[in-house]
């Protein structure tokens, strides 16, 4: 994490006001993608504890929360789409280049594998980064210049690097000849290294301007005093920093926009939350509350099978409190109401329609209909082509060639207001959960490959590990006979 400026002095390592603004953003959809144990770890930055609740009290309730991970499904289906078929290279591209592409990270990932990865996270963050690095050549033993052929001759070559949008902690550019350049760029690196027995996490940060870069660490003096001093430099050879970050909404500042799935994550946030709420009431209400009247404040009880309850007041007299279940209901209806509206998110994002924006403002043809996911998958394939034009500059070719990605993505609105109908009459118990995820997935919605079976099954175990708490003690048994139907409301 970058030093917190209203803590430390300035220094390489003080993050930019725009990233400042970002990480809440990116927080929340870290914590959900990470899950129920990354939402538990989360605490209460996303599940509040009540003004009167003990913190053992919400431990125990924060323990019981599970997510709904709607945001991850949606994620995972939006971003995969485009990758269902392959990137194809146009004809004009070097064979050189194509060569590379095989392994293109030197990680031995190819370009359609990095390219997945790489498009997904801006999905999910916004906007990410492909940093194409060279490795810094030793200098000729003569003194004269390096060639190419040098570099070829040791096995040196231009890879890809995906950057997270949280490792650049400040970017600044200008406008050049009508052209925004980059000038000066810092990112955040940290590397795990064995030291004796023990591993120890060192923290850098690399600075990148055009036609050099500088990697600065720690000062070694024993404490953490935000004193950081150059470990390594070079040249680069380019006039620019061969950084390419593509955005998938409106930007609204340099390495600034709102992510595409933020209010996703809200509504996702909001069912953690209310999920939390309702498996506590489900404890609550297992258990009846014993009560008496007209009984004295200062009477001593004793709560057991050989024990009997009595008392000299004439009015006198012990019963138990049940809870009536009507919250248990009203908590049903909410959290069914929020998956409603999350699973029109995705749908939403495939909608094609006439004249849309690509998330850098370009129109396209108005006569062409197009999805905001196929808008964003054409802005991708220009930051693929650039990324490609820069590997082109550190071999020295004058162009870097073209790709194609598939951008015919989404619903037709015929298709859009047929699945509005679905939804609703999904939502008046007009048609089975099975036929509407049947017709999600005839509509390309949902991939081809979606087991419905398999679906049904997980989520009838979610409900009967959410339920299973009220219904377990009913019987005699109290085993699986005694719980309702999945989906089936608890009696009141």
């Amino acid at each position: 994490m970058a030093n917190n400026a209203t803590t430390q002095k300035p220094s390489v390592a003080t993050p930019s006001s725009a990233y400042l603004r970002m990480l809440p953003r990116w927080k929340m959809i870290d914590a959900l993608l990470g899950g129920t144990e990354a939402m538990r770890e989360a605490g209460e930055s996303y599940l509040p504890r009540y003004e009167a609740e003990s913190a053992k009290n919400y431990q125990v309730r924060l323990a019981r929360a599970t997510l709904f991970n709607m945001t991850e499904q949606t994620l995972n289906t939006l971003a995969g789409k485009p990758f269902e078929t392959q990137i194809v290279l146009g004809e004009d591209v070097p064979e050189p280049l194509v060569e590379l592409m095989e392994d293109v990270d030197q990680q031995g990932n190819n370009l359609q594998s990095f390219c997945r990865a790489w498009f997904r996270e801006a999905w999910a963050k916004g906007f990410s980064h492909a940093l194409i690095e060279h490795a810094t050549p030793e200098p000729r033993e003569d003194g004269t210049p390096r060639t190419l052929a040098d570099d070829r001759a040791d096995g040196l070559r231009p890879y890809w690097v995906n950057i997270s949008p949280e490792a650049i902690i400040a970017a600044y550019s200008q406008f050049l000849h009508g052209k925004e350049m980059l000038t000066h760029v810092r990112i955040l690196e940290a590397s795990t290294e064995r030291r004796g027995w023990e591993e120890v996490t060192v923290t850098r940060v690399r600075v990148l301007e055009p036609g050099k870069w500088e990697l600065w660490a720690p000062r070694e003096s024993g404490k953490d005093d935000g004193e950081w001093a150059i470990e390594a430099e070079g040249i680069t050879g380019l006039n620019y920093i061969p950084l390419v970050t593509f955005y998938t909404s409106k930007r609204t500042g340099l390495m600034e926009c709102k992510p595409p799935l933020t209010d996703l994550a809200h509504l996702n946030v909001a069912h953690w939350q209310s999920g939390s709420d309702q498996r506590n009431v489900l404890t609550v209400s297992r258990f009846p509350i014993l009560a008496g009247a007209g009984v004295p404040a200062d009477y001593e009880i004793k709560v057991g099978p050989n024990n009997f309850l009595t008392t000299e007041a004439a009015e006198g007299k012990w019963y138990y409190v049940e809870h009536t279940g009507a919250a248990i209901a009203a908590g049903q209806t909410d959290l069914e109401s929020l998956e409603n509206q999350m699973a029109t998110y995705g749908a939403e994002y495939l909608r094609k329609k006439s004249g849309t924006e690509t998330a850098t403002g370009r129109a396209l043809d108005s006569a062409e209909a197009v999805s905001y996911l196929g808008a964003t998958v054409m802005d991708f394939q220009d930051a693929v082509e650039l990324a490609l034009q820069y590997t082109a500059d550190w071999l020295g070719f004058e162009e870097g060639g073209s790709v194609v990605l598939n951008h015919d993505l989404g619903l037709t609105e015929g298709d859009a207001a047929e699945l509005d109908a679905l939804l609703k009459m999904r939502a008046q118990r007009d048609i089975s959960r099975k036929a509407l995820l049947s017709a999600m997935r005839d509509r390309k919605v949902l991939p081809d490959d979606f087991d419905l079976d398999a679906d049904a099954q997980a989520l009838e175990d979610e409900t009967r590990e959410s339920l299973g708490d009220l219904f377990s003690g009913r019987s005699g048994r109290g085993g699986e006979d005694d719980l309702p139907p999945a989906n089936t409301p608890p009696e009141e």
